[in-house]
């Protein structure tokens, strides 16, 4: 797995009214004047490390209550918590405490704490600065790169930090397991694999390294490899979740929806508030891999109602959004996209961030939505809010919310050399690719087009995106290449 992990870092302790210094070369200074506080906090990383998600959070809990102007312990406390609540809670407690930390952790607690509110260029400023005031850091390097390839998804950018990592420390286990996925990402299974080996062979006892091992395997088509690995985690730590999350995520993209549910209702069973929620939002995109519409609405207003309850805003916008994207009806998904913004116009608990990135994929579907709809005036007028939004963040979430939006418009407008450039921006996203396949073909650039039919067909990462283009186009494309090869061999 490849979410919420930290290595240990190095702690300064201030006992009393002396400072007493425990810094590596290689390591982050961190301010507590509590040993107990210390003690927690170097726990809490441990667990991290190995994704033991609910352990680290509760250690890192722990050491913020012995020593609650621990500013940097609860910038990271908020950092990884799942609660969109304690996230804005502890972000508070740490920019209030942020007089008591050091040079280098009030940069920290500078980047991690803007970026939370969306001020993207503050937060921008200070990760660079940090970055480059304290180049021999290895902890600081993998967060930026662990910031940089899961909160932006920008692997490409990430893959150098990571390998600094490395080159500071070849015996830092995650690093070689998050560069490991960012190389997957990008298509790269053969360095994707081996560097995983490598993260094994460091850890050789602990379950999440065939957790990573299974989710790659996915992501690379081996889903009976996958099914494997996930098992084997499973036989290491009965109560590694996100394993069980993998079995259901997995057979989802096999195309067994029902086996995929059960599974997905295993971990769901046994998860925190906030995982049962984004959990159940991937149970209920079973549902349209296996045309039952009627079925998802049911699954995903009951996570709504859920999300609401719970005061998971952006959670219960993205419920709404998601049934949007596949109604036939389009006054009924327009119905359901004005009910998610209007929740997230409302107050909430919740990261500004998250609420700005979900709104920004409201605001996509409905351009999405009016063009097919041919309501050019709300195509145009929400597409201007988009481009407005996108100009003044770097929030990659944004940008890739823009130009899919832009490009599906280009298309629309058969100017393939601008949805094109737009496109490109959002290849990630199974809708912008299925539209770039088309701007590509219609261009005259058949062997971008080929490629990326190739990989859109063999995409496997269980988002309600997928779930709408994939299987339909994988189907497609299967009878295609069939045909093609059929038409060489002389048979047809």
């Amino acid at each position: 797995m490849q979410q919420f992990r930290l290595l240990t870092f190095v702690v300064v302790l201030g006992l009393a009214t002396c400072a007493f210094a425990h810094r590596e070369p290689n390591g982050m200074e961190i301010s507590t004047k509590s040993p107990q506080a210390h003690k927690f906090f170097e726990q809490g990383m441990s667990k991290m490390e190995m994704l033991h998600i609910q352990d680290g959070l509760d250690n890192f809990r722990k050491a913020v209550a012995a020593d609650p102007q621990f500013a940097l312990g609860h910038i990271i406390l908020s950092f990884f918590a799942q609660d969109p609540t304690e996230q804005v809670t502890e972000r508070e407690k740490a920019l209030a405490t942020r007089q008591f930390a050091g040079p280098e952790e009030k940069l920290v607690i500078d980047w991690l704490g803007n970026s939370s509110q969306a001020q993207w260029i503050p937060a921008i400023q200070a990760m660079n600065e940090a970055l480059q005031s304290y180049p021999r850091d290895k902890h600081l390097a993998w967060l930026a790169g662990w910031w940089l390839a899961l909160n932006q998804n920008q692997s490409p950018r990430a893959i150098p930090l990571f390998e600094r990592v490395i080159q500071i420390d070849p015996n830092f286990a995650d690093a070689w397991n998050e560069v490991a996925y960012c190389y997957a990402k990008a298509g790269n299974f053969e360095k994707a694999f081996a560097d995983m080996k490598r993260y094994t062979e460091l850890v050789p006892h602990e379950a999440n390294p065939q957790d990573s091992f299974a989710e790659i395997s996915r992501m690379a088509g081996r889903f009976d490899d996958a099914i494997t690995h996930y098992r084997a985690s499973l036989k290491i730590d009965p109560s590694f979740h996100e394993s069980q999350l993998g079995l259901g995520d997995t057979y989802a993209l096999m195309g067994d929806e029902p086996r995929a549910r059960a599974e997905y209702a295993i971990a769901i069973g046994e998860g925190t508030e906030v995982q049962k929620v984004v959990w159940g939002l991937q149970s209920a995109a079973t549902y349209l891999r296996g045309s039952d519409l009627v079925g998802a609405d049911k699954a995903f207003r009951a996570l709504a109602a859920e999300a609401h309850q719970k005061d998971f805003g952006n959670y219960e916008a993205e419920a709404y959004r998601s049934m949007a994207l596949y109604q036939k009806d389009n006054a009924a998904a327009m119905a359901l996209l004005d009910k998610a913004e209007a929740i997230l116009h409302e107050h909430h608990n919740v990261p500004k961030a998250l609420l700005d990135e979900e709104l920004a994929m409201v605001w996509r579907t409905r351009t999405e939505r009016a063009l097919a709809a041919g309501d050019s005036k709300l195509m145009t007028s929400t597409l201007k809010h988009l481009d407005e939004v996108a100009a003044a963040t770097p929030d990659e979430m944004i940008q890739a919310a823009y130009h899919g939006a832009a490009g599906e418009v280009m298309v629309s407008e058969q100017k393939y050399a601008e949805a094109i450039s737009h496109l490109e921006e959002d290849e990630t996203n199974p809708l912008s690719m299925r539209s770039l396949i088309d701007a590509y073909q219609k261009s005259g650039q058949k062997e971008n087009a080929q490629r990326l039919a190739r990989k859109l067909a063999e995409f496997n990462f269980p988002t309600i995106e997928q779930a709408l283009v994939v299987p339909q186009f994988r189907a497609a494309y299967k009878t295609s290449r069939e045909a093609r090869a059929g038409l060489a061999n002389g048979r047809l």
